[in-house]
């Protein structure tokens, strides 16, 4: 019986430990990814949880969050005037401290664990769509999007158009 030459015995080793990494660390090959997660426009907690997709619970602890980012985040201006000039008429809430913002018209909310919400406004000046605090448009048209009846509406009287 002859004896392996501890070179070939290193190698094989080396590879044979080399594969169990590779194999453990490596992402699973050919395993779904599942259907991406539910996606919509709602304007309360209870319009999202009527999606069946979410709780009541964890859509209201998700709007409370967007409805903080819009408080903390959305630009103020000194006066209504300069608001509705950038955002347009009737497209303005009072921020307090005199101060005026962006009326919150809706949230996108992804079902995500947990689920995120972010706060909605109108375009201004009668565009299509709702907008984010990044100008990112949300659209009637795209198909990833559920869009509840009440989001509709107030999706359409910004719009000025019917989409039914």
């Amino acid at each position: 019986m002859s004896k392996a030459k501890p070179q070939s015995v290193a190698l094989i080793g080396a590879a044979v430990l080399l594969a169990m990494v590779q194999g453990g660390c490596s992402k699973p090959q050919n395993k779904a990814a599942g259907p991406p997660p539910h996606k919509g426009i709602y304007t309360t907690g209870i319009d999202c949880a009527n999606s069946e997709k979410i709780s009541f619970e964890d859509c209201s602890a998700a709007i409370e969050r967007a409805v903080q980012e819009h408080v903390a985040h959305a630009p103020t201006y000194s006066e209504l005037r300069f608001c509705q000039a950038k955002e347009g008429e009737g497209k303005c809430e009072a921020a307090g401290e005199g101060r005026f913002r962006a009326k919150l018209m809706a949230f996108f909310v992804t079902a995500s664990v947990p689920p995120v919400a972010v706060p909605l406004y109108a375009h201004s000046k009668g565009e299509d769509g709702f907008r984010d605090l990044a100008g990112k448009t949300y659209m009637h048209d795209n198909e990833e999007l559920v869009f509840s009846e009440h989001a509709q509406t107030m999706y359409e009287r910004n719009s000025g158009k019917r989409y039914r």
